[in-house]
């Protein structure tokens, strides 16, 4: 089975196909780089895919296909691991994104990373208020500003960059096992508990598409992906399973 699209969702789908491959020994399973979840729901659209990783549910103009929701997980904010600094308020952000110049606490450069205008990332991020809004178009406007197109990249830059600071999953930190610090938002931190509680705010929630009608061996998988295993897995991930919202 071959499956692609969000870039934050693919770890998740290749541990649950793995996982799912023990019980069906002939079965090998291939994970297409990232390719979004517009790019991975037109990939499936024209049979390149057996199914796709989304990090939202299909449109209507998407036609021959459909969504089923999988689990969700805290979107979270991440700095670079030598980074001193445990929360984010939403009026940090406004001087994150808005300003020219900024530093953290501990007198080290701050370095936003950006992701492209179409990203669910940066639609929530513009979402929290509209000074924010403002700022990240300040932001996405200033020549020299760091562009992380894919999620693999955007975790790439946050763990390698000194100062650097962007939006990710927790799921996704999670399943590559990211040397990332996790930041609170508002005093609260990002985790399931949290998020279950109502008092943690971002989510991302994560779909599995496929064709219509929906094949037997689609149909079975995705079975099984809303089964006790692998809301078990999910869980270990730090995605709670739909099943258990």
């Amino acid at each position: 089975m071959k499956f692609g699209g969000t870039g934050s969702g693919l770890e998740l789908v290749r541990q649950l196909g793995n996982l799912y491959a023990k019980q069906h020994k002939n079965l090998n399973v291939q994970i297409v780089p990232s390719l979004g979840s517009t790019g991975g729901i037109k990939a499936l659209q024209a049979g390149a895919l057996d199914l796709a990783i989304t990090a939202r549910p299909v449109k209507p103009e998407e036609k021959g296909v459909e969504s089923i929701q999988l689990c969700r997980t805290p979107l979270v904010f991440a700095v670079n691991p030598a980074t001193s600094i445990s929360n984010i308020n939403a009026g940090d952000l406004v001087q994150l994104y808005g300003n020219v110049s900024q530093t953290w606490p501990d007198g080290g450069r701050v370095r936003v990373v950006l992701r492209p205008e179409a990203e669910t990332t940066t639609k929530m991020l513009r979402g929290i208020s509209p000074a924010i809004d403002q700022a990240l178009t300040l932001a996405k406007a200033r020549p020299g500003m760091i562009m992380a197109v894919t999620d693999q990249d955007n975790l790439k830059v946050i763990q390698k960059t000194p100062g650097a600071f962007g939006l990710t999953s927790l799921a996704m930190v999670t399943a590559e096992q990211a040397k990332v610090q996790l930041v609170s938002f508002n005093g609260v931190e990002p985790t399931l508990q949290a998020l279950v509680q109502g008092r943690y705010p971002l989510v991302r929630d994560y779909y599995l598409v496929a064709r219509t009608p929906v094949s037997a061996t689609a149909q079975n998988f995705i079975n099984f992906a809303r089964s006790a295993k692998g809301a078990s897995l999910f869980k270990a991930l730090h995605c709670l399973s739909v099943e258990q919202r």
